[in-house]
This record gives structure tokens, C-alpha cells and sequence, in this order.
């Protein structure tokens, strides 16, 4: 509704005094009901809407002098607090309840009262990197699906001496959250610093670590990661440690040994595909010669026909046949078939990998 200056003078010049205050907005939803040259007011206080009849209403003035029991009844009570005060509750909430952030670099993860973890895991990774980062040597109290109880080291050897360390962390599982959240916390050290931490550095942690080099260089050296591990992480580890270290992160990054054995049928059959005329053949252990009732991996034999056909026509009419032994996590033997070529070189034939070297096979 379009309003010129004079018509906003002569209206608002009539206005009672209870109504002074009132702005364009507000007289937008009265003037409807109006009359300037009267002065007087339609009974708006009959109306239907309660928002209407308060906001009105002699007794009351907008946003300045309206009761609190009738702002709680009229309005929502979130609409009547400023941005800042918004602010500063929501900080006091996050506050209260912090959660860990998984991101946050290794030697700054601290534990806090009250953080909230959403696995156990997750809160014993913290505590690697906590007692790592800062030297502490500590150990596992209790350690459950549902209680996590952390000691210094020096208080376990110590304990009734005055100068053991006063350290420990209590946390549990929140069943209503889901969570695990440090319940008590005494994070008091009197103890000098450790650069062996036993338990405390597992092969998962280094691996998790150093997953990144192994994976851009799988050949990464044992003796190599011990001496970088000492210059990073200022802790000392054996060179079984970071073995178990450099396989854990290999079997993550490629897989299971078991996982891989699932895919013969497909790497048979790819074989097959790409090379016609070739002979591929795998044997399995029936279910019901294990105790288990599974299948087991037991041999697999490859013949390509390019090779055959290539030792029939230019080879020397000579077969040697041998085996060696497999050296690594799994077992067996590699029997192969060899011939000679015009120079004289060795030519494959065939080969097959076998649990032993009987008859049978």
C-alpha cells in the first residue's frame, strides 16, 4: 500500500499516546480498521489472532514492555535472544560434550575430560600418539569392550613409593551415545621421558604411520624404517616390529592372502581368455577331507600354447623337469617344465604350484 508524506502525518498525528511507538509496519496491520479523521480505534483486542490481540493491546508496547509470561506464551523462546547469546550457548554445548577429531596431527592428540571417542580403537590410537609424542611410558589396566583404564608405567613398578606417577584415564562405553567417553582423568606426570614404549607401540600404529611410504615404495627397507622411526617419533623398535609393521600395511593395501585365493577361478578363466588353446586346470580339497568342511587351495597348473607350440618348432627335443620351494607365508613347491632353445637358453613349457612333490601331483 502506497503511503505519501502527508497521509503519514495526518494519520499518525491522531494516534493515541499508547500508540505512539508503533512504526509503518505496525500501522500497516491496523489501518485497515482505521479511521484518521474519527480517532478512534476498531476493538482490534476481539479479534482472533492471540498475536494480534498482545501486540495491540493497550497494556503492552512491541519488543519494550511486553510481559515475560506473555512472551513465553505468545512467542518461541529461541526468537528472543540475540546472535551473541546464541553463540555463546552453542559454545557452551560443544564445549560440554567435545568429540575427537581424528584428523588432528599425531603429536598434538591430547586426552581431555569428557572427549567422546567412537571406538575404543580410535581412543587407543590417541593414546599411542599421547604417550609417543610426549614420552610417557604407560600401559593397559584394563582394557575391554567396555572399560579403558590407562596407568603410567612408573606407577605400576612403583606403587606405594611417594615419587610414582599420578596418571590415569578412566573411560567407558556410552550406550544411550555410542560412544566411548573419558569419564575421569588425572593427568598429573612426575616421570622422565621413555624412548622404549613396548605394548604401547604396536605394529598396527607404525604401520598406520608409514602406510604411505610402504605403498610408494613396497621395497622400503627394515633397517631404514628403524632409523627413521627413531628420527621421527624419537622411539626405539625392534627389526620385528617394523616387520609386522611393513605386513600389516601391505595386507591392507593389496588384500588378504585369503582374499586373493577366492579370485583363482577368475584368474583361470582371464587366462583362458586371453590365450586361446592354452590349458589352465586348478584342484581344490573337498569339504569333506577337512575338518572344517571348506575348500582349501591345492594345485594349479598353467600351460600357455604359444610356448608349447614354440618349444615343437624351434627347440631342442629335450625335457628337463624340477621343483623348487616357496619361501613366504604360504608354503608349497613350484615344479616346472624346461627345455633348450637353439642358443641353448632355457625355455618354459609348463608349470604348476602344488602343496608337495608326490606321485599324485
Amino acid at each position: 500500500m502506497d503511503f505519501s508524506d502527508d497521509v503519514f502525518k495526518d494519520v499518525f498525528g491522531g494516534l493515541y499516546e499508547p500508540f505512539t511507538c508503533l512504526n509503518e509496519m505496525d500501522f500497516e496491520l491496523i489501518y485497515m480498521d482505521y479511521e484518521p479523521r474519527n480517532e478512534i480505534l476498531s476493538p482490534l483486542n476481539k479479534c482472533k489472532d492471540s498475536f494480534l490481540n498482545v501486540l495491540l493491546s493497550d497494556d503492552n508496547q512491541r519488543n519494550s514492555s511486553i510481559a515475560k509470561e506473555v512472551r513465553a506464551q505468545v512467542y518461541h523462546a529461541g526468537a528472543w535472544k540475540s546472535d551473541e547469546e546464541v553463540v555463546e550457548e552453542r559454545a557452551k554445548v560443544k564445549k560440554k560434550h567435545i568429540i575427537h577429531d581424528p584428523n588432528t596431527r599425531w603429536n598434538l592428540m591430547e586426552p581431555k575430560l569428557g572427549d567422546s571417542f567412537e571406538s575404543m580403537a580410535e581412543l587407543k590410537f590417541c593414546m599411542q600418539n599421547y604417550a609417543v609424542a610426549n614420552g610417557y611410558g604407560m600401559y593397559y589396566d584394563k582394557c575391554g569392550s567396555t572399560r579403558f583404564v590407562v596407568r603410567c608405567g612408573k606407577r605400576g613398578q612403583d606403587m606405594e613409593k611417594e615419587n610414582s606417577c599420578p596418571f590415569r584415564l578412566y573411560a567407558g562405553w556410552m550406550y544411550n551415545d555410542k560412544t566411548v567417553q573419558v569419564k575421569s582423568l588425572v593427568q598429573i606426570h612426575v616421570c622422565g621421558r621413555k624412548l622404549k614404549f613396548g605394548a604401547m607401540v604396536t605394529p598396527e600404529w607404525t604401520g598406520r604411520h608409514y602406510i604411505t611410504e610402504i605403498a610408494n615404495k613396497p621395497k622400503f627397507k627394515l633397517r631404514d624404517m628403524i632409523v627413521d622411526i627413531k628420527l621421527m617419533y624419537k622411539c626405539v623398535v625392534s627389526i620385528s616390529q617394523v616387520r609386522r609393521a611393513r605386513a600389516w600395511a601391505k595386507e591392507l593395501l593389496e588384500g588378504k592372502l585369503t582374499e586373493h585365493y577366492t579370485r583363482i577361478w577368475d584368474y583361470a578363466n582371464e587366462l583362458r581368455r586371453s590365450n586361446q588353446g592354452s590349458s589352465c586346470f586348478i584342484g581344490i580339497s573337498r569339504p569333506s577331507n577337512n575338518p572344517d568342511d571348506k575348500n582349501y587351495f591345492h594345485r594349479f597348473y598353467i600351460g600357455f600354447k604359444a610356448l608349447t607350440e614354440g618349444w615343437k618348432r624351434r627347440c631342442r627335443k629335450v625335457i628337463g623337469l624340477d621343483g623348487c620351494f616357496l619361501k613366504g607365508h604360504i608354503k608349497g613347491e613350484l615344479l616346472t617344465a624346461i627345455g633348450r632353445d637353439a642358443n641353448n637358453q632355457v625355455y618354459p613349457i609348463a608349470w604348476a604350484i602344488l602343496d608337495v612333490e608326490n606321485k599324485d601331483n
